[in-house]
């Protein structure tokens, strides 16, 4: 693959220091999902380690970070934040931003008749948001295949109900729930301590909301 002189400086940028310890997320992103993907996610971000595990960050230039943040809740779990890490300040954050794609299809009832326009609709409805949602689990403590951070994404996974979510673009698309169809962990080719995940899930209306309104 061809990378430009633009991301050359990236790679070249994630050195090792004595007592430091530099983990280049551009890197990750680009071995996980491709050199595209991950200029979309964001264009640089490096997190520094010191010795005394103190953690400092820079970040050149990121999307507004409320666009990258998604928090979703499972009922008696901890909830998962995935966001930009900014300031040294890694607080809650769980992982940082996915990559999230989203789709939806008309549901339609059509009948064929013998005119010039042989369809006509007789009902028409909108099918739930199929949503895509890519990321990465990264130890960053210490550096290690990150088992916890996937035994906790797991424990959230195999919930069977439904998952609240908050972030920007959910709400831009009139998402406030959703629930889990499938899950992918996939290690990535040349650090060990990262990998990558899928979740596949749908859009779903609040119980209450369905019943007020059964025919919407």
């Amino acid at each position: 693959m061809q990378v430009t002189s633009a991301y050359k400086k990236v790679f070249n940028d994630a050195t090792e220091f004595p007592k430091n310890i530099t983990i280049d997320l551009l890197s990750r992103y680009a071995a996980a999902f491709g050199m595209m993907a991950a200029g979309k996610a964001i264009e640089k971000v490096f997190i520094d380690k010191t010795g005394n595990k103190d953690y400092s960050f820079e970040t050149f230039p990121l999307q507004e970070s409320n666009v990258e943040y998604v928090k979703m809740v499972v009922p008696d779990l901890e909830p998962l934040e995935f966001s930009a890490i900014l300031h040294g300040d890694k607080g809650s954050l769980f992982a940082p931003p996915m990559l999230i794609g989203f789709s939806q299809e008309k549901s339609l009832i059509e009948t064929e008749v013998n005119d010039d326009d042989p369809v006509v609709i007789e009902r028409w409805g909108t099918k739930p948001w199929d949503i895509t949602m890519n990321g990465l689990l990264i130890d960053l403590e210490n550096r290690i295949y990150p088992s916890d951070e996937i035994r906790r994404l797991n424990q959230n996974w195999k919930y069977n109900g439904v998952v609240k979510v908050i972030g920007k673009q959910f709400e831009e698309r009139d998402i406030d729930s959703l629930y889990f169809k499938s899950i992918s962990f996939t290690s990535v080719e040349g650090y060990q301590d990262t990998v990558q995940f899928t979740i596949n899930a749908s859009s779903i209306k609040a119980v209450n909301f369905t019943l007020l309104k059964p025919n919407s």
